[in-house]
């Protein structure tokens, strides 16, 4: 953490960070490349991007499910690759799976489930202690301690979900990472999980990766959103200005996107995330699929041009 003004901020940077997997047939496929960002105390960066996009990838990179192949990731100031206890890096990183169904034992209570964190990561171990903080933090998510006693078999989806936020904050976390954790939730209760979050996050002053492939969802709960197309981030920046003055031609189209265009399949023209690219490919991985595509595009990827509350990596504006 860095300590300002005698207290500690929380804060999760990520440089020039990729992942390489290798296929059965002996290629190299690229997930995530180069990637660089940093999400500060408090601010909820949503990640957005198609299927085979990497930004799941990325995510279980940063909270240490995966290493990467290049590049590091900080936490705190700690280098994530140095921590050799895993106990010390889920203390500090947790994530929220978007199956609330196959994240959870059915057989575990709801206590045995939150109570186990707090006594093998917090070191909590006075089983009174133990459920004082799991009955306040239940509280915090919409339970009373009648569901202490109740086995996850007995819950259902939307009170799962709950179960899974109250174990990713109950360590206290710096850093949450949020994998489209409204997907196996119905529309009418996805108000209720996300206002629930965003009072999580702001009552313990975490950062927050919010990843999602829904451009509207990202703009009801980020401060700031990054689009992932092909393992790179094209655009990053204040959502106000990424969804309303949005500059990198597939930000462009993404938020042009309405459902009368999804029905005649316009959208189609955007798929390609799990394009193949030769391993030394340089090029913008967009440039295929570019209708201002120049011969430079499929040489070199474009560094990054600051424009005003954001920037993009597009070489219309270098």
């Amino acid at each position: 953490m860095f300590l300002v003004r005698g207290e500690f901020l929380k804060r999760v940077e990520f440089f020039d960070v990729s992942k390489f997997f290798r296929t059965n047939r002996g290629g190299i496929v690229t997930a995530v490349d180069d990637v660089s960002f940093s999400i500060e105390e408090e601010e909820v960066v949503a990640l957005v991007g198609e299927s085979g996009s990497g930004k799941t990838t990325l995510g279980r990179l940063s909270t240490g499910l995966t290493r990467p192949s290049k590049g590091k990731i900080v936490i705190d100031g700690v280098d994530v690759s140095t921590i050799k206890d895993p106990r010390e890096l889920w203390r500090k990183a947790q994530a929220i799976p978007q199956d609330p169904y196959a994240a959870l034992d059915p057989y575990l209570t709801v206590e045995e489930v939150l109570g186990r964190p707090l006594r093998y990561l917090v070191g909590i171990r006075n089983a009174t202690d133990r459920r004082t903080r799991i009955q306040t933090l239940l509280m915090k998510t919409g339970l009373d301690e009648k569901y202490l006693s109740k086995r996850i078999r007995q819950l259902s989806g939307g009170e799962r979900q709950r179960v899974l936020f109250a174990r990713a904050f109950i360590a206290d976390p710096s850093f949450v990472v949020a994998d489209e954790p409204t997907t196996m939730i119905d529309f009418v209760h996805r108000k209720e999980i996300i206002d629930l979050l965003m009072k999580l996050r702001g009552e313990r002053h975490t950062c927050f990766l919010f990843i999602t492939h829904d451009l509207s969802l990202a703009a009801r709960v980020a401060d700031r959103i990054a689009i992932m197309f092909s393992g790179s981030i094209l655009e990053d920046g204040s959502k106000s200005e990424v969804i309303g003055n949005p500059l990198h031609p597939y930000s462009q189209l993404l938020t042009s996107v309405t459902p009368e265009r999804l029905l005649k399949r316009e959208f189609a023209t955007v798929r390609g995330s799990e394009e193949a690219f030769p391993a030394n490919y340089a090029g913008c991985r967009y440039a295929n699929r570019c209708p201002y595509v120049m011969d430079i595009c499929r040489r070199e990827f474009p560094g990054y041009t600051n424009m005003n509350s954001h920037k993009v990596a597009c070489f219309k504006y270098s």
